[in-house]
């Protein structure tokens, strides 16, 4: 039927189609030479497909036959037919390792077309659950937006009136009522730096955070992180200092680089047990540094350092503390209060400005963690010239 598609496994044999002109020719010379006349070989429908030369003599001729079935005709010239035959049984083994190489090019191209199928059907799987994410994800972040500032306007007014409140300004409270709205005050406060974290993360994912550079002077940003948690830190008995070997000024948005700060030093208070230290240093230092997971940039940058002798993360925990949400300790009778969503802005906050995040931590003795920020040049050639000296 015309169209039709033929399995190769069940179509005819003929010895033209087992064998090439060429194989056909060197066979033939091949027998001439063997039985020392002239051989020629001939298809089904008696054409001549190969031949040695003939000197016109009389022949024999046999059938050439491949596991029962005829596929051509041999001619023995000025042979009898017992030499014809035994001429036609070595052209069977040829015909069959002809056949043979013809099965195993058959298998190896169903093989590769099946392979082929079944790995285009994959790759469409794939393609299709990649969209489903995709579009799960920007569902995702789309909610997490829309409802953080949702949660924003109502935060907001709890927090003004509660504000109000300690102000006095709806009547005097007495000492249990002012603590009872601080308490409140407090824990809104902490709820909207939770919304406004979500909010921000939810920008990161869909890559729109825009760095606003300006020259940020990275002794202010220390000062202002340490002051605020000094209070904290003293509450628990914590020693919080803080070291700039020179005053650097960064180059990038003064509001992101604060917020690596604090979500480290915030870290760092958090996981230290009362009585210990939390450092925070401004030294000069490779850009992105070999060994940090990406190829060194030797330029020189301010190093953002934070150490404590806290409570330390395990090697097998490290990996995937800059992801979202990811918790050090992640039950529900969890000990250390926090969204898990720090690191992982901090990182990226500090990826934007082509600097680099990176922790060396032991458990029980602490952890440290470094970001890198781009800085102005005359302040790296002056910081050089004060460690020549």
């Amino acid at each position: 039927m015309t169209g039709a598609s033929v399995d190769p496994l069940d179509e005819y044999l003929e010895l033209s189609r087992l064998l090439s002109s060429a194989d056909l020719d060197d066979l033939a010379r091949t027998l001439a030479r063997v039985h020392g006349c002239g051989v020629a070989l001939l298809g089904l429908d008696e054409q001549l497909l190969a031949a040695s030369e003939l000197g016109g003599g009389a022949g024999a001729r046999a059938s050439l036959e491949y596991q029962g079935e005829r596929v051509g005709w041999l001619v023995l010239e000025n042979g009898d037919d017992e030499a014809a035959r035994r001429a036609a049984e070595m052209c069977a083994l040829v015909v069959h390792q002809a056949y043979a190489r013809r099965l195993t090019g058959v298998a190896h191209e169903a093989a590769v077309s099946v392979s082929y199928a079944e790995l285009q059907q994959k790759n469409k799987s794939l393609e299709m659950a990649v969209s489903r994410l995709r579009d799960a994800d920007r569902v995702k972040s789309n909610f997490l937006a829309t409802m953080s500032h949702e949660l924003r306007t109502p935060l907001t007014s709890v927090i003004g009136y509660s504000e109000m409140l300690l102000e006095g300004l709806a009547g005097p409270l007495g000492d249990d009522q002012r603590e009872y709205v601080q308490t409140i005050l407090g824990k809104a406060d902490q709820l909207l730096q939770l919304i406004t974290s979500v909010l921000d993360m939810s920008r990161v994912e869909a890559h729109r955070t825009p760095v606003d550079e300006t020259e940020v002077p990275l002794v202010d940003v220390v000062e202002s992180v340490v002051a605020s948690f000094a209070p904290q830190a003293t509450k628990h008995n914590i020693t919080l200092d803080s070291m700039v070997e020179y005053p650097f000024r960064a180059i990038g948005d003064r509001r992101q680089i604060r917020q690596v700060l604090w979500n480290l030093v915030s870290n760092a208070v958090k996981f230290t047990a009362d009585g210990g230290h939390v450092s925070v240093a401004v030294k000069l230092g490779a850009l992105v540094p070999g060994g940090v997971g990406t190829r060194p940039d030797n330029r020189l940058a301010a190093h953002l350092e934070v150490t404590d002798n806290g409570i330390g993360i395990s090697r097998e925990q490290l990996p995937y503390i800059f992801e979202p949400f990811f918790q050090v300790d992640s039950s529900s009778t969890r000990e250390y209060g926090g969204s898990g969503l720090g690191l992982a802005l901090a990182k990226a906050y500090v990826e934007a400005h082509g600097g680099r995040i990176w922790v060396d931590s032991t458990v029980g003795r602490g952890s440290s963690f470094v970001a890198s920020f781009p800085v102005v040049a005359e302040d790296v050639r002056a910081a050089m010239g004060v460690i020549r000296r």
